[in-house]
């Protein structure tokens, strides 16, 4: 329910007279309170109640064939209620079942008035807060792509940039590291593992003994591709993939 709108109340009573008052004192209250319909029984009221929405339920206790008090015991999320009757001697019970108030018969307009103001504050209080809107999170900056990676020798473990770094060549349980400055850094790692350490879209596995730094090559001869002026062999298998790189087919 909003709790600016007018509560939609249900009277279930079984004397003429209560609707008739009660009939008045909501139609003095009309941007407070209005009415969700009038039941002369419990049974008749559990039907409405199925189909009708209802923020409070006016209930009177002593009623035929089924009392205000086993009305409210068979509603299983019951509306706000409000006990209407003759009887003080009710009110324990009814607090027990969580009834909002008890109006004793005759009702007086202005307790009546000070129970429907009640109500709008209980049921405000109980409205879910609007939630505020999160602020907007700045799209995170784009981590610019690694130009280098580390590599362990027995010197200790160095940077070396990916454009300085010719071709990795497989030796026996080590690999050689062939660089543009001509140095050569031995280390104990396989070619599947340096072949996940460099970026795919520079290098390439030309022999299964050798992964060429494609930026620098410098002519393909026959089978066997110039690299910083060193000559590296092009695996069979591999031939059309490094066709494909150098954009010859």
């Amino acid at each position: 329910m909003n709790a600016a709108a007018p509560l939609r109340c249900l009277l279930v009573d079984d004397e003429p007279l209560a609707h008739t008052v009660l009939h008045a004192y909501l139609d003095r209250l009309p941007g407070l309170a209005t009415w969700a319909g009038s039941c002369y029984g419990a049974v008749e009221a559990l039907t409405l109640l199925r189909t009708t929405p209802v923020d409070v339920l006016f209930l009177d206790v002593d009623m035929p064939e089924l009392t205000g008090l086993e009305l409210l015991r068979a509603l299983p999320q019951p509306p706000q209620v409000v006990l209407c009757t003759a009887h003080a001697t009710h009110a324990l019970e009814a607090f027990d079942l969580g009834v909002v108030d008890y109006l004793l018969k005759p009702i007086r307009f202005e307790r009546f008035v000070k129970t429907v103001t009640r109500l709008h504050t209980l049921l405000a209080e109980r409205s879910p807060s609007p939630t505020p809107a999160a602020p907007a999170s700045p799209p995170a900056a784009a981590s610019p792509a690694p130009d280098s990676f580390f590599l362990k020798t027995d010197a200790g473990t160095e940077r070396v940039r990916f454009s300085e770094l010719l071709y990795v060549e497989g030796y026996g349980n080590f690999v050689k590291c062939h660089t543009a400055a001509g140095r050569t850094l031995l280390t104990a790692e396989t070619m599947k593992q340096m072949e996940s350490s460099l970026p795919a879209t520079q290098f390439l596995r030309v022999h299964k003994s050798y992964l060429v730094n494609m930026t620098c090559v410098e002519r393909l001869s026959g089978n066997s591709l110039h690299v910083g002026g060193r000559e590296v062999p092009v695996g069979s298998t591999f031939r059309t993939d490094v066709l494909r790189r150098l954009q010859l087919r």
